[in-house]
Formats: C-alpha cells, structure tokens, sequence
C-alpha cells in the first residue's frame, strides 16, 4: 500500500505540472490568436476550457478576462497540495505517522498550498501595479483593452490608497500598494510556508519533490 500511494503522489505531482504548463502555453498562445483549426491549439482548448470556464463562473464579471490565471493558481494549490495527501497517507501506511498525527501534515500540506497561490498572487498583483503606474505616467487611451483589463484589476486596490495618500502630481497609490504585498510576502507568506514545513516533516520521508519558494 505504501509504495501505490507513494507511486500515486509521484504521478499526480507530474501531472499537475504537466497540466500547469499546458495551461501556461494555451493562455500565451490567446496573445498571439492562433489558428483554432490547428490540432496542438485544438488540444490544448480542449484541455484547459473547461477549467478557465469554470473559473469566469466563479469569478465576478469584472474580473473574467483574468480566469486562466485563476486557473493557474488552482493548479498551482493542486501541486502542492495534492501529492501530500498521498505522501502523508504512504507515510501513514510505512508506520511513520501514527493516526492520531495525520491531521498535522495534512493541515502543513493545505497550508503550503494557500501561501503558495499568495506568494505567486501576490507577485502577480505587484507586477500589474508597476504596469499601471508606468500606463498612469504615459495618459494611456481609455479604449485599450490592455488598459482597461489592467484598472479593472487594480482599481480596488488603489482607490482606498488614493483616498488616504496626499495628492500629487504622479499617483503614488499603485506603488505604495506593490510596496504592501512584497512586505506582505516577505514577512507573512514566508512565515506561513516556513511553518507549513514544520508540519509536513513527518511526512516527507516518500521524498516528495517539494520546493521552496
């Protein structure tokens, strides 16, 4: 039983990953609009929709054009989170974690996978802030719609920013916000992923590639 469940984290594991660059190739491939009747782009649609659908679905209107990077976080938790419950459960069945301990690696492997999909949340968001504010230097056109994607996104961030910061000539809100999530991944997620660690230790020894991030 051990080595099945040890076998099944290897394979979900890679899959996960496989299935994460699929979805990473499919929305790059959106920027350039590729022929639809090519089989490879016909894979991949097929293999990715049904997950950026589901995510347009959960997500308010607003946001829908950013439903395949919401989907890549998923995956992204589904990596980390996944594998460990098998590897926690092989551990289980090799007698390295006692039934009454379970709860503790499975809650260390959850945990990665929320600090995770932050960590990686949370750089996105900064790199959106730094292209709004570049956008803001230069008067884009309102009628892009890069631009509108972009203020859709961080106009809920930076409008409370704007109320309390003093007026300038240049909008400093979208950098004091990016400010907020790198001290916010530096001091908080790190700590969160660090103690994840803690938890999970009792598990690892089916060597489940984990990395840090």
């Amino acid at each position: 039983m051990e080595w099945a469940l040890t076998a099944l984290a290897e394979v979900s594991y890679w899959a996960l990953t496989i299935y994460l660059w699929m979805g990473i190739v499919a929305m790059l491939l959106t920027w350039v609009a590729p022929d639809p009747r090519n089989p490879f782009v016909r894979f991949l649609n097929r293999m990715t929709a049904p997950l950026w659908n589901a995510m347009a679905r959960a997500l308010p209107a607003r946001w829908g054009l950013f439903a395949p990077y919401a989907g890549l976080l998923l995956i992204v938790f589904g990596i980390e989170f996944a594998p460990g419950v098998f590897t926690t459960f092989a551990a289980y069945a090799g007698g390295r974690v006692p039934a009454e301990l379970l709860a503790e690696p499975l809650g260390g492997f959850l945990l990665r996978g929320v600090a995770v999909v932050l960590y990686n949340l949370f750089y996105f968001l900064v790199l959106v802030l730094a292209i709004w504010f570049v956008l803001t230097l230069v008067s884009p056109s309102v009628h892009s719609p890069v631009v509108r994607a972009v203020y859709l996104l961080v106009d809920p961030i930076i409008s409370p920013l704007q109320r309390i910061l003093p007026r300038t000539r240049v909008d400093l809100s979208p950098l004091v916000a990016a400010a907020v999530f790198l001290l916010f991944n530096h001091f908080v997620v790190s700590e969160l992923l660090d103690y994840s660690a803690s938890l999970t230790a009792a598990a690892l020894g089916s060597g489940l590639p984990l990395q840090r991030m």
